[in-house]
């Protein structure tokens, strides 16, 4: 990862960079926890990468207005941060703010502490409670409660206040255990069945294009004859497939004076004309 970014900022330009070397070395200082925080973040290690990749980048283009107000990490964390808000969407897997507010409200609301605790010692039950969370609150959550930043940092970084900060970790954490009881009664509900559900669904595309080992394979199998909510996501990303395999139009589609236009134009660039 360390390797890939310093490539980047080399084919960007931040070798040129006439600033003082600290500045330079806080960059690359930065890219573990950058990614580790993108990689917590996202659930997905291609889109981590990426928007490290992006972070730097974006770093160098703004290397003239950092002025030290805060540390090198907040700057670097705020930047990656805005730059995944941008990208996110609201899913349809993420906790409701709203009701899980009006069910912490309901005095006769609770769980069950064994069952959540044990879900919670798995950690692949934490990632996937984790990133049902809305974005705006598992940030916070991810900056306080993983990486152990301070609460007025996490304010710092994404630029909202210490009391905004306060509020969407109170929120996180009620969210956090309320995804938890919730995966404690999924897990009841698939027992004896191979893989957990991330695990079989982040598979589902290399065993659509036959790219599965063996094993896995199997497991993958197993899994969707016994998992009663995967079998219909499975059928759906087949049916999906086949139709943008027919979605490719013969070359015949294009009109003739589009592909003539294509080539003079071309043809003029390579002659320096306009």
């Amino acid at each position: 990862m360390v390797g890939i970014a310093l490539e980047l900022m080399s084919e960007i330009g931040l070798s040129r960079l006439q600033g003082p070397a600290p500045t330079i070395n806080s960059l690359v200082e930065e890219i573990p926890a950058l990614y580790r925080y993108a990689l917590t973040l996202t659930g997905d290690s291609e889109k981590a990468e990426w928007l490290v990749g992006d972070t730097i980048s974006k770093a160098w283009e703004k290397i003239a207005t950092f002025r030290g107000e805060s540390s090198v990490k907040t700057w670097l964390h705020r930047i990656l941060h805005n730059l995944a808000a941008d990208s996110f969407r609201r899913g349809s897997n993420e906790v409701s703010v709203e009701e899980i507010e009006e069910q912490w409200m309901d005095d006769d609301y609770s769980v069950d502490p064994e069952k959540l605790l044990e879900s919670a010692e798995e950690r692949e039950a934490i990632k996937d409670s984790l990133l049902r969370l809305p974005f705006a609150y598992r940030s916070v959550v991810v900056l306080h409660d993983v990486e152990g930043w301070r609460l007025s940092e996490v304010a710092s970084s994404l630029q909202i206040t210490l009391a905004a900060a306060k509020q969407r970790l109170r929120r996180g954490r009620m969210m956090m255990v309320s995804a938890l009881s919730e995966a404690s009664d999924r897990r009841e509900a698939s027992k004896g069945v191979p893989l957990s559900c991330w695990q079989a669904r982040s598979m589902v595309s290399d065993y659509i294009d036959g790219d599965l080992s063996g094993g896995k394979r199997v497991d993958l199998e197993g899994h969707l004859r016994l998992c009663p909510t995967c079998p219909p996501l499975y059928a759906s990303l087949v049916g999906v497939k086949a139709s943008l395999s027919n979605l490719r139009d013969p070359d015949s589609v294009i009109p003739p004076d589009v592909i003539m236009r294509i080539r003079h134009g071309v043809h003029r660039v390579a002659n320096g004309l306009r």
